[in-house]
């Protein structure tokens, strides 16, 4: 039998990074059963094992927590949105199905699609002020923007147009329910010419 050889210790997330994670799930838990008026750190700490001390040390408000625990599923997404617009041919192509594939996506994550329920404010109470929109665009795209300089050049800007323009469409239902192809063609009319990609 082959001995199989343990992955480096590198590679194991560290005690704080568990804690964090233990921290950040507890308040996705407590915000779905109390709702995000109730929900205080003495609750996350509770539902996490927690003594309140230790959560201060990590975190210093239950908006931080939450905007954590958004922006590692956010990240997750973005980390899927660069893999699946791997193989398309064309930058402009890639940004369109990028935007199509988070718009499908993005709702079936039970953590982000808390930000789309019925009279949610997290992005107004808490995103806004925590979440950086554009490191969303930024890993989804950093292929791209390695490969062509004169999009890195604008690598901020562009992000943040895309992640902020794909939210507004999540969050701010249009008055009628497009398909995937008529999605995308308004994608291409009005999202595209704001990212100026000349490559």
């Amino acid at each position: 039998m082959t001995a199989v050889a343990p992955l480096p210790v590198d590679r194991y997330p560290s005690h704080d990074e568990q804690v964090r994670q233990r921290l950040q799930d507890a308040a996705i838990a407590c915000l779905r059963e109390q709702g995000f008026n109730k929900v205080t750190m003495r609750h996350i700490g509770e539902r996490a094992g927690l003594v309140r001390q230790t959560v201060y040390n990590y975190y210093r408000s239950k908006h931080e927590v939450l905007a954590a625990a958004f922006m590692r599923e956010g990240m997750a997404l973005a980390q899927d949105v660069a893999r699946h617009i791997r193989q398309i041919e064309g930058v402009d192509n890639r940004f369109v199905e990028g935007f199509l594939y988070v718009v499908e996506q993005f709702p079936r994550n039970p953590v982000l699609a808390l930000v789309l329920e019925p009279g949610s404010d997290f992005l107004a109470r808490v995103g806004m002020s925590y979440w950086p929109f554009s490191e969303i665009g930024r890993v989804a795209f950093a292929e791209i923007f390695q490969q062509h300089p004169a999009l890195a050049a604008q690598a901020e800007e562009i992000s943040e147009h895309w992640s902020r323009n794909a939210m507004s469409f999540l969050t701010l239902r249009g008055p009628t329910e497009r398909s995937r192809e008529a999605l995308a063609a308004y994608v291409r009319r009005r999202l595209l010419p704001g990212l100026q990609l000349n490559v």
